[in-house]
């Protein structure tokens, strides 16, 4: 109701012209409450939508930053929907295009649920035309075996939870999975329309720090040395941007180094639209977070 008022105030405030709603339809409810959620979820998103082209005009702040906090409001509470009842594939639903990952008509393409076309290790062999969160929670813990070596098959998960982020296009829809163990946390991005991974970060619940912590050129040396462990012979083809150091310091010690790297193509020509960026933690060395571009 709060939504719905701020909706009319800004209708009228724009267009100095008061906003009838006396012609909506209503919503039916049955006793399936996945229906149900699936109906609220969609009313959300095409409300998310139109706010979404909203912000595509020439507004004021004051219009803007009430526009920004409706955004915020109807994304939560989608958010919400995903996090309490996580919905499944269900193929006599009509909603499924936007809340599920798209399906890959080539076997080929099954190349973009690796990251950088790493070895197939333990991952799935065929990308199905039927994608669950539970789908999206095997890549995630599959992801997280190969980059950072820690099995949460082997490991207790204490808590674990996911959100759903999108914007008015939907190939930049991507799913966030979170697990927490005993002694770490995790959080891993994928895209929504081909199950890419985008995003991985580690993290240790408690503070295990090395004294003196790495310096810059040892940081870059155990990132190289990572890197050609997981890359293998594709290391060859990753160009390091040395003009790109990002440095995170707290009380005047250096906790982490970002750095960055792009491929090269088959000429040996750099692809500045292609690579990823790899953060360091230099108390704990471990590699944190790896995002792609």
């Amino acid at each position: 109701m709060r939504n719905i008022k701020l909706i009319c105030y800004l209708y009228e405030y724009i267009l100095k012209d008061s906003l009838i709603l006396d012609d909506i339809n209503s919503v039916k409810f049955d006793k399936n409450s996945e229906d149900n959620l699936n109906t609220l979820l969609q009313l959300n998103l095409n409300i998310l939508s139109d706010l979404e082209t909203l912000r595509k005009y020439k507004l004021d702040v004051y219009s803007l930053n009430l526009l920004q906090g409706l955004i915020y409001s109807y994304f939560n509470f989608v958010s919400s929907i995903q996090y309490f009842f996580p919905i499944r594939y269900n193929k006599s639903s009509t909603h499924n295009k936007d809340i599920n990952i798209k399906s890959v008509s080539k076997a080929k393409d099954y190349n973009n649920i690796r990251f950088f076309n790493l070895p197939n290790n333990n991952l799935l062999d065929t990308y199905p035309q039927d994608v669950s969160i539970d789908y999206i929670r095997e890549i995630s813990i599959n992801a997280i075996n190969i980059f950072f070596n820690y099995s949460l098959i082997n490991n207790k998960i204490i808590d674990e939870y996911y959100e759903v982020f999108f914007e008015s296009n939907p190939n930049n829809k991507f799913y966030q999975y979170f697990f927490k163990t005993p002694d770490k946390i995790f959080k891993i991005r994928i895209l929504d329309n081909t199950g890419k991974i985008i995003y991985i970060y580690q993290n240790h619940q408690n503070n295990i720090n090395i004294s003196p912590t790495l310096n810059k050129e040892d940081s870059k040396k155990l990132v190289d040395t990572y890197l050609q462990e997981k890359f293998g012979d594709e290391f060859e083809n990753l160009f390091y941007d040395k003009d790109y150091v990002n440095t995170y310091t707290y009380n005047n010690v250096i906790e982490g180094y970002k750095f960055k790297y792009n491929y090269k193509d088959d000429l040996g020509k750099i692809n500045f639209n292609k690579g990823f960026y790899i953060t360091i933690n230099t108390l704990s060395l471990i590699v944190q977070e790896i995002s792609l571009l």
